[in-house]
């Protein structure tokens, strides 16, 4: 036997989920997946990983696909919304696996050594009968690149266009941006530049539009869509505003608890900013029955932007788990965008991806007897295995029991199968189990104030100077009583990404950048920063550089903790209205009392 590193077996990916991260190792060759089995072990993981993991480390195994999936609690410092780590969101979390060490057989070949895979030619299938949906994948969330919209368009033969338009922090975000200022639109602020060159085209070729770019005001959104309609001239426009899930006014009376603490969310009552429920695809199924042309929605799963057209085209009862569970694993794979053909994948030498300035969109074709997933011909980026594995896993927990609003998914009985060059097949039957009864919903929380400040270092003795810049600094805050709840400063080039658990190194960076930030329940305790800061221009030590983009001004930021609670389904309120040129519809009740 001998020594290598996890890099030359494996490849990872990592997603945030609430405080924790999901760091997936998925083998290159599903016959090394025995060696991850023996030996990436919890203990292995918490090993490398350290002190930043203040939590339980759980692994999970997809034998299928050949992968591991593990679960590190409490590693995002209280989660991406609160969190002082300069990396925020954790998605840099997986490269710190790939140093892991393994034994491996004397004779085993690693990635870096062996000859560059060649997709295999692509295969004639033999003709399939029955109907077909070709849905294409055109933005991951809000702001997200525009271009791939037209191409889908123009030359994917597509009979949908979804747009995922969600994150976890976006309309938390929203709500105190519409409190600092009431003129931010309640929806999201580029769907209408998204829309006006493709309404039209859309239109005209009966291509339907699904998006959850709704957010707090569906049908304040169906209003400017069906607006922007008329400014060009297109006739007829329905749009479906599926609403409802907001439950910023009443959460705090539903005797309800949070999942993280177990604390009651009427405790926290007076902090509450907002709160919404994930729904289901209940709501654009029922659009697409009512005629709509463009669905817009309030916060459903970003799986069911596709999930949704699926079930409306096929027929699918929304109580059927098996078809529940393969409409959403499509729409997992799918929401990401170009994230399955490619991006967020790249690793020059171990994992290359063509032409990654013009990435393509995803497209899956859906029968009632296969799903294939490819891409626009002649665009850049990789559809291939690998690129579905780790997009199925991603932001994924336990890949056995996935909890979705209408369904819990057994993503371990997914697998795939490389048809051709940019074209996977994906099998995912018989992995549905029912759903739960209650809902997921996210309440922000006021939590305070952060802000950050950063000085700059560079040259022989780069690291010993920043060093004892975060000594004075240390001192000064003493000096001046800064009531801070959380201080953090690291090192970016030496130790700002992976934290405490970056490898030891005995070379000296050139350049050093100290970070600082601090986190405190009063406004003006957090201003107290930028005023130590500035002062170093003449009292600090040789060399001492400012932040390029330190204009005049405050960066403090409030901070919006984030926290989850199930709540029963026939709680959260859920309906449908109709919007066309013409007039607004009565609203069809969608709760869900069953």
């Amino acid at each position: 036997m001998k020594r290598t590193n996890l890099r030359e077996v494996a490849h990872t990916r990592s997603g945030e989920k609430g405080r924790g991260s999901n760091i997936s190792v998925i083998a290159y060759d599903i016959g090394d997946y025995s060696l991850l089995e023996k030996q990436v072990t919890v203990d292995a993981v918490r090993k490398l990983y350290g002190s930043i993991t203040k939590g339980r480390i759980t692994r999970y195994e997809a034998p299928a696909i050949g992968a591991l999936n593990f679960v590190l609690e409490d590693v995002l410092e209280g989660g991406r919304t609160r969190t002082l780590a300069f990396e925020e969101s954790g998605k840099a979390l997986s490269s710190l696996m790939l140093t892991m060490s393994l034994d491996v057989p004397d004779n085993y070949v690693g990635r870096s050594q062996r000859e560059p895979e060649t997709p295999p030619k692509k295969k004639e299938l033999s003709p399939r009968s029955g109907k077909t949906v070709r849905l294409g994948s055109a933005a991951a969330w809000s702001r997200d690149r525009m271009e791939p919209a037209a191409d889908l368009v123009a030359r994917g033969n597509i009979q949908y266009l979804g747009f995922d338009a969600m994150s976890e922090v976006t309309m938390s975000m929203l709500q105190i941006a519409r409190m600092q200022n009431a003129r931010v639109p309640p929806f999201d602020p580029f769907l209408m530049d998204r829309l006006e060159p493709l309404l039209g085209a859309c239109k005209e070729r009966g291509i339907k539009i699904i998006t959850n770019g709704g957010w707090l005001d569906p049908k304040a959104a169906a209003y400017e869509i069906v607006a922007l309609a008329n400014r060009l001239g297109i006739k007829d426009l329905k749009v479906g505003a599926v609403c409802g899930g907001i439950l910023t006014d009443k959460i705090a009376d539903l005797g309800l608890q949070f999942t993280e603490t177990g604390q009651a969310v009427a405790d926290v009552r007076e902090q509450i900013v907002s709160a919404e429920a994930y729904l289901g695809a209940r709501g654009i199924v029922e659009a697409l029955k009512q005629g709509a042309d463009v669905v817009v929605t309030t916060r459903v799963a970003d799986a069911c932007v596709y999930l949704g057209p699926l079930a409306y085209e096929f027929g699918w009862d929304l109580g059927d788990h098996h078809f529940m569970a393969k409409g959403m694993i499509i729409g997992h794979l799918m929401e990401c965008g170009a994230q399955v053909c490619g991006g967020y994948f790249a690793d020059p030498g171990y994992k290359d991806v063509p032409d990654l300035d013009n990435l393509g969109n995803p497209i899956v074709e859906v029968s009632e007897d296969y799903v294939i997933m490819s891409k626009l011909p002649g665009t850049g980026g990789l559809m291939s295995e690998a690129t579905c594995k780790e997009q199925l896993l991603y932001e994924v927990q336990d890949p056995s029991r996935y909890y979705c609003p209408d369904v819990v998914a057994d993503m371990t009985k997914v697998s795939f199968k490389q048809l051709g060059p940019d074209e996977v097949e994906v099998f995912a039957d018989d992995a549905g189990i029912p759903r739960s009864p209650t809902l997921k919903a996210l309440v922000g929380l006021r939590e305070g104030f952060m802000t950050e400040e950063m000085v700059l270092f560079a040259g022989p003795g780069a690291l010993e100077r920043a060093e004892l810049t975060k000594d004075i600094l240390l001192k000064r805050f003493k000096r001046i009583d800064l009531k801070a709840t959380e201080i953090r400063m690291d090192y970016i080039g030496a130790n700002s990404v992976h934290r405490e658990s970056t490898p030891p190194t005995n070379a000296a960076p050139y350049e050093v950048i100290l970070r600082i930030a601090i986190k405190t329940t009063d406004l003006k305790e957090a201003e107290k920063l930028r005023r130590e800061i500035e002062p170093l221009a003449v009292n600090g030590v040789a060399g001492t550089g400012k932040w390029a983009t330190s204009a005049p001004g405050s960066r403090v930021q409030p901070v919006i903790g984030l926290n989850s609670t199930l709540i029963p389904r026939e709680d959260v309120p859920h309906f449908l209205v109709m919007v066309d040129s013409a007039a607004q519809g009565p609203a069809i009740d969608l709760a869900d009392h069953r």
